[in-house]
């Protein structure tokens, strides 16, 4: 039986084209953050005001999405932040619910804000008696919401 010369090219342009798929869609797969705490340079501005404040300090990321800043020594805004992806990049914009916008950029595990601005873990427990994922610096040990 006599073979067609296009036959002995599909099976192997086939492959490749298979190959090259998975190849694009393994390379465009994006690194998320696992959930848990992070320590990150956050400049925070109500809206329509000049004012802003520059801290670094340790933020809480369940997934892939801000879920808490924890401010020293109280907070400015307890309200929610409206969720926002977190890109590879680390460099990212959040807005809370009652207006604040937060400029954030990742810079590693919450051991380095631990360390420099002698932050803890709260000591308080959540409704559901879980320990809070907050970190204070209140000599108390406990958060805002934990404080007695």
């Amino acid at each position: 039986m006599k073979r067609c010369w296009a036959h002995s090219f599909i099976l192997p342009l086939m492959v490749i084209t298979v190959l090259l798929g998975m190849m694009t869609a393994l390379g465009s797969c994006k690194k998320v953050p696992k959930d848990g705490n992070y320590c990150a340079k956050v400049t925070y501005q109500k809206e329509n005001s000049k004012k802003t404040g520059n801290f670094t300090l340790i933020v809480e990321v369940k997934n892939n999405q801000l879920v808490d800043i924890s401010f020293p020594e109280g907070y400015y805004d307890i309200s929610a932040i409206k969720p926002v992806d977190i890109p590879a990049d680390g460099k990212f914009t959040a807005v809370s619910a009652s207006g604040y916008v937060y400029k954030l950029q990742m810079i590693g595990p919450a051991e380095k804000c631990q360390k420099a601005v002698n932050m803890v873990q709260c000591k308080g427990t959540t409704s559901s008696g879980k320990r809070c994922q907050r970190y204070t610096d209140n000599k108390s040990g406990y958060c805002w919401q934990h404080k007695k």
